[in-house]
This record gives structure tokens, C-alpha cells and sequence, in this order.
């Protein structure tokens, strides 16, 4: 994995090819898409649901600090 690749983001701000790099080192399957689902009429009451290549999916709150990488260069 290239580490001067991977890049610091907000949960909100995750893209479509690229995988997450967690804690760890291990990285997820690639990002398939990114939804942004609204909870109640409060702007900032936001979750972030992603959905990887592999048919799994995470949620993450609005704002959670993350490491993505290009499928490509992990």
C-alpha cells in the first residue's frame, strides 16, 4: 500500500472507488456508493451509510474522521 496515497476525510465526504483504511491497516472492500440519510429535521442529524463491492455496508455519523485510499493504490 502506498501510505503517501491515503488521505484523511470526514465520513460525509467518503468517495465511490476508494476503500477505507482502518485502525489497523486493513482496508475494506472498495466503495460502491455513498448515501446520506437524514434522521429528523435537524441538518446535522445525518448518517453517512457506505456500500462496498462486496455487498457489506457500514454507518457512520456525520463528521467521524476516516482514511480512504484509491482502489488502486492500496
Amino acid at each position: 500500500m502506498n501510505n503517501g496515497k491515503i488521505e484523511d476525510v470526514l465520513s460525509e465526504n467518503l468517495g465511490e472507488g476508494y476503500r477505507i483504511v482502518q485502525e489497523n491497516g486493513q482496508l475494506s472492500a472498495s466503495i460502491e456508493w455513498v448515501d446520506w440519510v437524514q434522521q429528523s429535521e435537524d441538518e446535522n442529524d445525518i448518517r453517512v451509510e457506505v456500500h462496498f463491492s462486496d455487498d457489506s455496508d457500514l454507518v457512520f455519523d456525520k463528521g467521524v474522521k476516516l482514511r480512504q485510499i484509491w482502489h488502486e493504490d492500496s
